[in-house]
C-alpha cells in the first residue's frame, strides 16, 4: 500500500463496493457469536438486502467526504494509504453517528456502532486506495 494513487476516479468508483460486503461480515459474525447460524442461502439473501440499501449511501457519502477528502489530501502531497485510511475511519464515524441520530425512535433501525462505522469507513477507504493504485 505505497506510492501514488495514479487513478482516484477508478478508486472512487469501486472502494464504496466494500461498505455493504463490510457491514454483511458484522451482521454474519455477529449471528455466529449469539449462536444464530445462517446457511448460505440466507446469507445472500441478507447481502443483497443490505446492499439494496447501504450501496446509495455509500455513494453518496463518497461524494460528500471521500471525493473532497481525497483532493484535498492529494492537493496537500498527503494522499498516501495512512491518511485516507484514517479519513475514511473519521467519515464512517460520523455515518455511523448521522444514522443513529436520524433514527432515533424509529420503527425499523440499522444498527451500527461508531467502531463499526469507523471500520467501514476505513475498510471503504483501503478499498478506494487500492483500486486506484497503478497496475502496470
Amino acid at each position: 500500500m505505497t506510492g501514488a494513487m495514479r487513478h482516484p476516479i477508478r478508486g472512487l468508483l469501486v472502494g464504496p463496493l466494500a461498505a455493504p460486503i463490510g457491514y454483511w461480515a458484522g451482521v454474519v459474525v455477529l449471528a455466529w457469536t449469539q449462536d444464530y447460524r445462517l446457511g448460505l442461502f440466507r446469507a445472500l439473501q441478507e447481502l443483497v438486502t443490505i446492499a439494496a440499501f447501504a450501496l446509495p449511501i455509500a455513494y453518496a457519502v463518497t461524494l460528500a467526504w471521500g471525493v473532497p477528502v481525497l483532493f484535498a489530501l492529494r492537493s496537500l502531497g498527503w494522499l498516501r494509504a495512512a491518511p485516507l485510511i484514517g479519513a475514511g475511519a473519521i467519515g464512517g464515524t460520523i455515518v455511523a453517528m448521522l444514522i443513529a441520530s436520524y433514527q432515533r425512535g424509529s420503527l425499523i433501525q440499522i444498527r451500527m456502532s461508531l467502531p463499526a462505522g469507523a471500520a467501514i469507513g476505513a475498510l471503504v477507504a483501503g478499498t478506494t486506495w487500492w483500486a486506484g493504485q497503478d497496475r502496470t
